[in-house]
């Protein structure tokens, strides 16, 4: 295949070395860029003149998740795909992503091998997964799967909750305190009203009170 032009978004720096280490041996394949954050992966796209063919992505990272970071790539540079890079393989992460506009969707230990055959895949229109993703995305057919009952609506003016956020909305709405989210999350407290402050500025609330009521549509 002509060089491939990649771009890795992971906020693991040790699992992007190693995988940036292991690409560098193989003569078709340009690592353009590397982030660690879903945001500052789209700075590098919006100041650069040179994009990617095909950019690897995490899905948990912090502020902006893979997911949401694959959707706003993919609006914005609708020609650049992305495969979804990732430890997890969940049907939730699976339909996500795939809706978000992923053009595949592989284990991050996939042999190097594989990942250079999935590449050549998904710049021929395929749409590559790794055989454990595969076959849980034909359960997920096979038994009539819809994704969670607890989407997030919003007006037209609002900005989009993160998944994490999604994730915190529900924990808050169940009655959890900062520190217990943080417990079940594993992340700080700070960390949870950070995201708490962003919620309630992306939906315009000013109290729990009124987050349950909204969240619960009333």
């Amino acid at each position: 295949m002509n060089t491939l032009k990649i771009g890795i978004i992971d906020d693991n720096h040790k699992i992007a070395q190693q995988l940036k280490s292991r690409l560098a041996l193989v003569d078709e394949v340009d690592v353009l860029f590397y982030a660690d954050r879903g945001h500052k992966g789209i700075d590098w796209l919006k100041s650069s003149a040179i994009k990617p063919d095909l950019i690897l992505m995490d899905i948990e990272m912090p502020e902006m998740d893979g997911i949401e970071t694959t959707f706003t790539i993919r609006q914005l540079y609708p020609q650049i795909r992305v495969m979804m890079l990732t430890v997890f393989d969940n049907e939730e992460h699976i339909f996500n992503a795939i809706k978000a506009g992923a053009t595949g969707y592989l284990m991050k230990d996939e042999k190097l091998e594989r990942m250079l055959k999935a590449f050549e895949e998904v710049m021929e229109g395929g749409a590559p997964m790794s055989p454990m993703v595969a076959q849980k995305a034909m359960q997920m057919m096979l038994s009539g799967y819809k994704p969670s009952t607890q989407q997030i609506q919003y007006s037209s003016e609002q900005e989009p909750l993160t998944k994490r956020e999604q994730e915190i909305l529900t924990l808050l709405a169940e009655g959890l305190k900062n520190q217990e989210i943080a417990d079940k999350l594993f992340i700080s407290p700070a960390t949870v009203k950070k995201h708490v402050e962003n919620i309630y500025n992306k939906l315009q609330l000013h109290s729990r009170v009124e987050l349950v009521n909204w969240y619960k549509g009333g």
